[in-house]
This record gives structure tokens, C-alpha cells and sequence, in this order.
């Protein structure tokens, strides 16, 4: 068996770089490939005050893993016992249950008590290891924490180019306070997972992926100003469609930043630009 160890956290397109190492690896060895990721984030743990916001869903990695290709994907649960483990430790717990051939890692990647772990270590214990070097755009190193800095500040399409994908939030639509419609912009409302990177405030055009397909779509993070909102809402108005989507699952993915979450003077201001707005998404996604 190849294996690979890590947060994974965006499966971006260094992450896929090193996953595709691992396939090829686990066809060098006449075996198969496995992929251990950590659930939460081992610094959510070990720097709580520290602790990232998920890119990725675990339900979202696992999907991208698999689809990449890989046979196994392991979760293993990071918590203070685990991180506690010497690198021996960590190693014996695993080849207790897989026959490791070849450990397919990246450049920084450690492990076990105090980080201790690394591809040399391995090496001399016996290990046959392949090491990744980093994964370079535009002659910079690619790091998940980059990815989050611009999905933050709205930064979308270049955050989508690092991901090799558009970011995505995910979740079942809630009942809302029906503004959008009177307004005659019905949305669909979903709340953030717990932990997951919330983009900044803001319209953004986007798609929508539903049960009864995918959609064009012009979508808002924000606390609805314009009316006195508290609660942040994550809102998609679908073109196209007509239909009831309550408590139906939508997978929300964002193109391009539009324009700030604005409070407007009046609600037809507010039209105004949500037509705008459609028209502005219609153009971009359709590109």
C-alpha cells in the first residue's frame, strides 16, 4: 500500500499534486492507495486559539479525495492523546492494520510527539518514502492558508484557481423571513456548517448545484442592512428556476466578488441593484 498523511484541508491543487503521487505510487508497489486525513484540524487542538476554518467540509474532502482516485480515505479523530504519540507509535498503530510499502509525503510534512516524525526519520527506520516537493503558482508555494486569506477578503477567483475548482458552501435551505420575495427576488437561505469558511460580505455570482440540476446563480453573504438584519445569511436567487427548494440540499459556488454587503436608503435602491446584479452574474457565469 502508498500512503499519505495529512490535513488536506481545500484538497487544492497541491494536495491533488501529492494524491496523484500516492495512485501512481500504490501501482509501483502492486498495491493500493490510502490517504489518512485528521478530523478536527490537529491545530484546532494543539492552538485553539489558532484554529483555521475548515475550506473544505470533512463531507466535501471525502468526496474530492475519492474522486481524485484514491482507494482509501482514513479519518483519524486528532485529539490530545494522539498527538501525544511518538513517531514509533504512530507508525506501529498504523502498520498494525495496513501493510505500508511506500509513504507518500509532502516536503514539510512531520509527525508524532513534538513534530519529531519526518521523511528522514522514516528513512531510517526502514521506510521506502517519496517526498513531494512544494507545489508552485506563479513561483509561490501553494498553502491552504493562502486560500483562506482571499476566500476571506472576496477574493474568490483567485482563491478558485489555487483550489482548481470554485469554492462551495453547502447545506439544507432553511425557512427565511421571505424579504426576497416580496421584493421579488426569492432566495434560498442556508446557514454556514459549523467551522466553515464563510466568504466575505458581500454579492458574489455564482451557481447553484440543486436536486433538479444546476442553476446560475446570484448569491449574497450578509446580514441584510437594508432591513436591520443581526443574523448573517447565506442567500442564492436561482435564474431560471421556479420551484420550492425548502430543506432541500443546495451546494452554493462562488465565481466573482460583486460588490460590499450595502445598506440602501430604501428598498427600491435595494432593487435596483439586485437587478443589477442578476444581470452582472448572467454575464460573468455564462463567460
Amino acid at each position: 500500500m502508498a500512503l499519505t498523511v495529512g490535513s488536506f484541508d481545500g484538497v487544492h491543487l497541491g494536495h491533488l499534486d501529492v494524491i496523484a503521487h500516492t495512485v501512481r505510487g500504490a501501482a509501483d508497489v502492486e498495491g493500493e492507495s490510502a490517504l489518512i486525513t485528521f478530523e478536527p484540524h490537529p491545530r484546532c487542538v494543539l492552538d485553539p486559539a489558532n484554529c483555521p476554518q475548515s475550506i473544505t467540509t470533512l463531507q466535501e474532502k471525502l468526496a474530492l479525495i475519492g474522486a481524485a482516485g484514491i482507494d482509501h480515505a482514513i479519518v483519524l479523530r486528532f485529539d490530545r492523546e494522539l498527538s501525544a504519540l511518538s513517531p514509533q507509535e504512530f507508525v506501529d498503530r498504523l502498520a498494525a492494520s495496513m501493510d505500508i510499502r511506500r509513504w507518500v509525503i509532502g516536503f514539510d510534512f512531520a509527525f508524532g510527539r513534538g513534530r519529531t516524525g519526518s521523511p528522514d526519520w522514516l528513512r531510517t527506520h526502514g521506510h521506502d518514502v517519496e517526498v513531494i516537493p512544494p507545489f508552485t503558482i506563479n513561483g509561490r508555494e501553494l498553502h491552504s492558508s493562502e486560500i483562506r486569506r482571499l476566500v476571506t477578503t472576496g477574493e474568490v477567483e483567485a482563491a478558485n484557481q489555487l483550489l482548481g475548482r470554485e469554492f462551495e458552501m453547502s447545506g439544507p435551505v432553511e425557512a427565511g423571513a421571505q424579504v426576497g420575495r416580496q421584493l421579488g427576488f426569492p432566495t434560498a437561505n442556508i446557514s454556514p456548517e459549523p467551522n466553515k469558511l464563510v466568504p466575505a460580505l458581500g454579492a458574489y455570482a455564482g451557481r447553484v448545484a440543486a436536486p433538479e440540476g444546476d442553476f446560475v446563480a446570484a448569491l449574497s453573504v450578509g446580514y441584510r442592512p437594508t432591513f436591520g438584519g443581526t443574523e448573517l445569511k447565506i442567500e442564492a436567487f436561482l435564474l431560471d428556476f421556479e420551484g420550492d427548494l425548502y430543506q432541500q440540499r443546495l451546494r452554493l459556488r462562488f465565481v466573482r466578488y460583486l460588490h460590499p454587503d450595502i445598506k440602501f436608503a430604501t428598498p427600491d435602491d435595494l432593487v435596483r441593484q439586485l437587478k443589477q446584479d442578476v444581470a452582472d452574474t448572467r454575464r460573468i457565469v455564462a463567460r
